[in-house]
């Protein structure tokens, strides 16, 4: 009974920590370790678990703790294992099982969010659209023997992420262990992963004519911005053909062609001539895509745009979560953080979904991302100390339909008003500052009786307002 009590004050008090265990103890669990199986190559698991690895890794990507050596502590009992080798297994784990993990806890968070009834947003009626876009990881600090003494930046590596917008969450991550090489490298695995009536959308890095030939060839779908080294043959006259969101859209045929192979396509070139330059400075911006006629231009024009649903995306995990630590610099370790990260974002829009059904959706929408991370990262060790992890098997449903009821029961206990964003007013033209000596230096406290002496004795209405004068130099100070 002091269990459920105990629980129950946490369902009250602290429900979005709560929620958040809910959703990654649906995500988190022993079938990672199959997960680990399947996509090896040389590693296996002996001592650790795979899965023990990334419960303790998603604690750093959360924020509950600030690095890897503070997780291995927080786990320690379940890795069951010593710091070398546990450093060890990070910095070793092969690429292709961070990947593994993403597409397994999309898949995990998709079964929630449709339990949860939550119909996907309709973007383009009839395909699945997703975004394509890469995330380069910053400079890290030279712990490895091989970077100390080099002055250039430390780079540990870049991920491919591809972002479903229907459903508001990462489905696939590519990773590159090196830094210098291509994102369009692992367009080849895009392509092996497509779903017929899947519509991508990318930037200009992805505007390859092989990559084009090879979605479509998959029966897949583009709206790609054009690069400017691809080059084809327009065919007919440019044409107007409305308004979108950011300047005047124009349409015509495109024939392009791959050299290499000799095959060719026809794809509709749509051109916006923007209202506001870009920053580069572009006047007008050229979209590729192989999307039927009967989806207008506009909308294609207007579609590429919600591209920057992946950039707010990559924001949040920079800014609420935690993608990267400096101290981490093996590529491997540092990969798999961001994927953990990944994850992460992924179970925060299953909170986000779970709070739509029970709450305003706009008040829903306008809650701080900064706000709801404190809200679940503060509590959660009081959480986890008290209660088990057998204890809350019992308290909590195991099945997705469960965890979805559960789900809306805790979030009508979500004060979303507490959490609103604060948004702050345009911006007031900075205050000139006085001259004065470089030396120089002024007591707050004088200027602030100065000014309360000012409003207490307004001057006349003859009395010209004093100007303020040149401060004077600082006295030095005794020794």
């Amino acid at each position: 009974m002091a269990d459920a009590a105990t629980f129950d004050n946490f369902v009250r008090d602290r429900p979005l920590c709560v929620m958040t265990r809910c959703v990654l103890g649906h995500v988190l669990t022993e079938e990672l370790d199959d997960v680990f199986e399947q996509c090896r190559d040389r590693q296996f698991q002996r001592d650790i678990k795979f899965s023990a690895l990334a419960v303790a890794v998603a604690d750093v990507a959360l924020g509950s703790c600030d690095n890897f050596n503070q997780a291995y502590h927080q786990h320690r009992r379940n890795l069951a294992v010593s710091a070398v080798a546990y450093y060890g297994k990070l910095n070793r784990l092969e690429p292709a099982i961070a990947e593994g993990a993403v597409r397994f806890a999309a898949a995990k968070t998709t079964e929630l969010i449709d339990a949860l009834g939550v119909k996907p947003a309709a973007v383009l009626p009839g395909f699945r659209c997703s975004v394509l876009d890469g995330n380069h990881l910053p400079k890290t600090e030279k712990h490895i023997g091989e970077l100390r003494g080099l002055a250039a930046a430390a780079l540990p590596g870049t991920v491919v992420g591809k972002f479903n917008l229907e459903k508001q969450c990462f489905e696939r991550a590519y990773l590159l262990e090196d830094a210098h090489a291509q994102e369009s490298t692992v367009l080849d695995r895009v392509v092996a992963d497509l779903q017929e009536y899947e519509l991508l959308i990318a930037d200009r890095h992805f505007c390859i004519v092989r990559f084009l030939l090879d979605v479509a060839a998959k029966c897949g779908f583009f709206v790609i911005r054009q690069h400017g080294r691809l080059k084809g043959k327009l065919l007919g006259k440019r044409r107007k053909v409305g308004r979108s969101d950011t300047g005047m859209v124009y349409q015509q045929k495109l024939r392009i062609r791959d050299n290499g192979s000799g095959h060719e396509m026809l794809v509709r070139r749509i051109t916006v001539v923007l209202d506001e330059p870009t920053r580069d400075g572009d006047r007008e911006i050229h979209v590729l895509s192989n999307v039927p006629r009967k989806h207008s231009a506009v909308e294609l024009a207007q579609l590429y745009h919600d591209r920057w649903e992946i950039e707010n995306a990559f924001h949040v995990l920079t800014m609420t979560l935690t993608c990267e630590v400096k101290s981490v610099g093996h590529p491997r370790a540092a990969l798999f953080l961001f994927c953990m990260a990944m994850v992460a974002f992924n179970c925060r829009e299953v909170l986000y979904a779970a709070l739509r059904t029970v709450h305003d959706p706009a008040a829903v929408d306008a809650m701080s991302g900064l706000a709801v991370a404190l809200a679940i990262t503060k509590p959660m060790d009081g959480l986890l100390t008290a209660i088990k992890p057998w204890q809350w098997d019992e308290l909590v449903p195991t099945t997705a339909a469960g965890r979805a009821d559960f789900l809306r029961q805790v979030g009508r206990h979500v004060d979303v008003a507490a959490l609103r964003k604060s948004v702050r007013g345009p911006k007031k033209p900075p205050t000139p500052r006085q001259p004065c000596s470089p030396t120089a230096h002024v007591s707050t406290y004088r200027l602030l009786k100065s000014r309360s002496q000012k409003e207490e004795s307004p001057p006349s209405g003859n009395q010209k307002p004093a100007k303020l004068g040149r401060l004077p130099a600082a006295k030095p100070l005794a020794s």
